[in-house]
Formats: structure tokens, sequence, C-alpha cells
């Protein structure tokens, strides 16, 4: 009986150490998963700092890796992140995370696009890009001719800056017109909207139809003239029919540039502005408007009675010159446009799906 009892606890002591062999193997390997779920947090929380912490990406050399910093991540991790500019609008950034006074490491890494106006301006295959048919009555036309020109209104200082980028990039000039071409990944991870009821502004690089109207500074519809318009010696830009001054220097408005939508059709009757236009629907410019920048429409466009438009134009619809009006190719006003659209120069995330190595 006492050998039976005896043998009975050997038994559950048995079991007893076999079950605290395996609790306490669980625990480590819990722990080792905590740890490295811990790391990845910690790489993770200094790639979105990092991101979120740039505002642009020009002052970063190209091809060069910069510390962007170390921090703690409570409670016992560290990270500790870098960048390298891989081109004029792509950035990669590289973090690290790992547990204070203990081996191993986490790395996290990822690729951001932020729009380079020269770059944009240089893809540009016309000074009219249109996805459509164009007829142009005579009289009207699209001229290229003085693409390197400072516009007449303006002063030469405006121009200066982009001068050399503009010697390089169209030594030879740039085409009157040019076929709609567009990045595939700019509609990536956003909602696309397509057939007849709703169409899609041609993209911008990668951004799309939503991020261009989601960036914009100014919100019309209908028909408008805007014109500049200050009060008391300063430019009143809170109101949606002030597009700046381009005709004339001397104006407060002078160098406001607004990033202007509409999300149907627009008609603008007369007046001047400059910036950028995005038009969700068909658009009409009549009655000698003058416009200086980029011009992006969803729909139809048709310019007449000797309006002008300065800078480039991208249409995905069909396009329609009458009334002796102009298509003007100006580098000065579209880089000045879109250098002054500082929400179309944040970074954003490339989906790992268009990352070159995922396809």
């Amino acid at each position: 009986m006492l050998v039976a009892v005896l043998l009975l606890l050997l038994a559950v002591t048995g079991v007893g150490h076999t079950l605290l062999v395996i609790t306490r193997s669980e625990f480590l390997v819990s722990r080792a998963r905590w740890d490295v779920l811990t790391r990845r947090f910690a790489a993770q929380t200094g790639l979105d700092l990092t991101f979120r912490g740039m505002t642009g990406i020009d002052s970063l050399p190209r091809g060069e890796w910069v510390s962007m910093g170390s921090a703690a991540v409570p409670p016992r991790a560290r990270y500790e992140a870098r960048a390298v500019r891989l081109s004029r609008e792509v950035l990669l950034i590289h973090s690290e995370g790992w547990l204070v006074a203990e081996p191993g490491r986490d790395r996290q890494v990822g690729l951001y696009w932020a729009m380079d106006p020269v770059v944009r301006f240089a893809a540009a295959g016309g000074v009219l890009e249109s996805g459509g048919p164009v007829q142009m009555e005579a009289g009207s036309m699209v001229d290229p001719s003085l693409i390197h020109e400072t516009p007449a209104p303006w002063p030469e200082a405006f121009c200066e800056r982009f001068g050399s980028d503009v010697d390089t990039l169209f030594v030879h000039g740039i085409s009157p017109q040019g076929a709609l071409h567009e990045d595939p990944r700019a509609e990536l991870g956003m909602e696309v909207i397509s057939g007849a009821a709703k169409r899609r502004l041609p993209s911008l690089g990668l951004l799309g139809h939503d991020a261009l109207l989601a960036r914009a500074d100014v919100q019309v519809s209908g028909t408008i003239s805007p014109d500049p318009i200050d009060r008391f010696g300063r430019c009143a830009v809170s109101s949606p029919t002030n597009w700046g001054a381009p005709l004339d220097a001397s104006d407060p408005c002078v160098a406001y540039k607004p990033v202007v939508k509409s999300e149907g059709s627009l008609i603008v009757n007369g007046g001047q502005g400059q910036g950028v236009l995005l038009i969700a629907g068909d658009a009409i410019f009549r009655s000698a408007a003058r416009y200086y920048g980029l011009l992006v429409v969803a729909g139809d466009l048709e310019i007449t009675e000797e309006s002008e438009i300065y800078g480039l134009v991208r249409v995905r619809g069909r396009v329609s010159l009458r009334g002796r009006s102009r298509i003007i190719g100006s580098a000065c006003a579209v880089l000045s446009a879109l250098d002054a659209a500082k929400r179309f120069r944040e970074l954003a995330p490339i989906p790992e799906s268009a990352w070159p190595d995922s396809h």
C-alpha cells in the first residue's frame, strides 16, 4: 500500500513538473513574442513619427542617408530612424526598434512620394494634353513658343528661380499638344470614380481625383468672374472669387496663387486668376477670361471669346478653342503655381503593392 502511495506521489510530481516546464516554456515563448511585437511597434512608431513630422523632402540630399533621430518608446523600447531621398519625388524611410539593454532589432521601411513641380512639368506631353479630340477654329491656337518666357505682366524675378530647370528640360521646346497620360498608381488605395455620372480628374503624379480635390484651398461652382480683392491694402484670400492678380504686378494679390476646385461644371465668365484650377466636370472660359497656371478638367473644355490660358492644360474629354482664344505655354506660370500649392507637396505613402519588387 505504501509503495502504491509513493508511486502515485511520484506520478503526480512528474505531472506537476511537466506542467511547470510547459507553463514556463509557454511563458518564455509568449514573452519572446511580446518582445518581438514591442520591437516591431517601436520601429513602426519611428516610421510613423518621421513621416508625419516631415513637411517635404526638398532639403534632403539625393542618395545620402540622413539621420532622422532616435527616441524612447515607453515603457522599455527605443527607435532610430533615417531617410534617403531616392529621387526628386521619392523618399525611403528606414526605422529600427529595439528593447533597451536587450539584443535583437526589428526593422520597418516605407516609401513615400512628394510632388515636385519641376518633375510634374517635365512629364507634360504638350502645352495641351487631352483624352479626347481637339477642335480649333481659325484665329485660335495652342502656342508653345513662349514656354521659356516670363509672362508679360510679371517681373523677371518671379521666374528667375525656375530658369535653370526649364532651360535644362526644354532645350528644344515643348509640343503644342499631346495625349493625356497618367500614372496608374494615382488611384491606389483611393476611391476610384468612374462611369458617366462622375468623371475623374486627370492625375498629377500620384495625386488622383480624390487627393487633388481634398488638397484645394477654395471651392467654387456655377458661373464665376474671378478678380483680385484687397482690403486695406492686403489681399483678401478668404474670398472664393479672388484667384490672385496675374495682370497687375503692383496688386497686393500678385503672389496669391490658390488651388481652386469645382466639384461640378464651371463657367469662368471673364476676369483673371492664377494658381491651380481643378474642375471635376465640364469647363467654359469666355468673355476674355485670363488664367495663369495649371488647368485640370475632368470633362470637356471650351475656350472662347478671346479667352487665354497661360501655362499647361490637362483635359480628360474634348477640347474646343473658338473666338480667337489661345492656350499659351508658360513654364513659369505652371512651376510657380505648383510651388505655391504647399498641400500638393505633402508626403504621401506609396502602397506596398506599387513597390517595384512587389510585382
